[in-house]
């Protein structure tokens, strides 16, 4: 059905008054305009690409690997820096966990995935807010909800014991991340409900200045130990904080967290995949998807 008959048809159950607006409406409706809609309707997805899939599952895994055997040759087993890429692998699991939960839609989720970074959920598609063409404040907010989240998994998997064995690890690291999105989803929903609408637009924006600028100082104050032998007390006591004491490194790690999958998210907005299928006929992808990324949160989370 096209988009004039689709008024024509609507109109039908409306008063007359209405009707003949409508019907107005419909007349005047240019011939360009229709075929602009059903052009765009063309370009949304009705299936996932397996080879470009199969492509990026690659690519990825393979940069993941690489970052993490650095970190282990470099900065020694179980680092800060492995630390935080795992966190990003259980993270993106829970990511494509989330849509292959979705696609059987055992029950209404949209309360649960809402809050989700980045993403938004609208009936056969997942929407992919990209950094290209999104407004500041949107972007901040997104961010700022990512960096919480990667806050509570990194200081979550501090708390929780590794276990004695890997399957061990596995059940727990998974209880650790669904336990930090419901501690997320509860912030999230606090934020909104009790902080004024300017705050909820703005605030975002303003706390992440605040947290570049502080870490900037933190690292500016390690390049100057190496260099002066006085240092200035505030960019000391900055370091301390962000990669001394415990909260402060839990934050340093989420920030490395959410860059990873900020990353993600640009090389998404950038080739143009924003509208992404998550359709019953996608399983075939996104279970394998979910796989990849389950084997590599083990492999830099447990072996490295």
């Amino acid at each position: 059905m096209d988009f004039r008959s689709t008024l024509s048809a609507v109109a039908d159950y409306l008063p007359s008054d209405v009707e003949n607006v409508l019907a107005a409406a419909s007349a005047y409706l240019p011939d360009d305009l229709e075929k602009a809609i059903s052009g765009a309707a063309s370009y949304i997805p009705t299936e996932i690409d397996l080879g470009n899939t199969v492509q990026f599952m690659l690519f990825f895994a393979a940069a993941s690997l690489i970052l993490g055997f650095m970190g282990r040759v470099f900065l020694g087993k179980r680092s800060s820096l492995n630390h935080s890429l795992s966190a990003a692998m259980g993270i993106l699991f829970v990511y494509a966990a989330a849509i292959v939960v979705y696609t059987f839609k055992p029950w209404s989720l949209d309360a649960l995935l809402s809050p989700l970074p980045f993403v938004r959920f609208a009936g056969e598609h997942l929407l992919v807010i990209p950094f290209q063409g999104s407004p500041l404040t949107i972007v901040c907010s997104e961010i700022l909800s990512l960096v919480i989240l990667a806050f509570l998994v990194n200081l979550l998997d501090t708390l929780i014991p590794r276990g004695s064995s890997a399957l061990g690890w596995v059940f727990l690291r998974i209880l650790t991340v669904l336990f930090a999105m419901v501690l997320h989803i509860l912030v999230d929903w606090a934020f909104k409900m009790y902080l004024p609408n300017v705050l909820v637009t703005y605030a975002p924006t303003i706390l992440l200045v605040i947290l570049a600028v502080t870490l900037l100082m933190g690292l500016l104050n390690l390049v100057l130990s190496v260099v002066l032998t006085v240092v200035n007390p505030i960019f000391g006591a900055m370091y301390t904080f962000f990669f001394s004491n415990i909260i402060g490194k839990q934050l340093s790690k989420a920030v490395f967290t959410s860059g990873i999958i900020c990353g993600v998210v640009f090389l998404l907005g950038y080739f143009g995949c924003t509208v992404i299928c998550v359709s019953a006929a996608a399983l075939s992808a996104y279970i394998p998807l979910a796989i990849v990324l389950l084997l590599l949160w083990f492999l830099i989370g447990w072996a490295l």
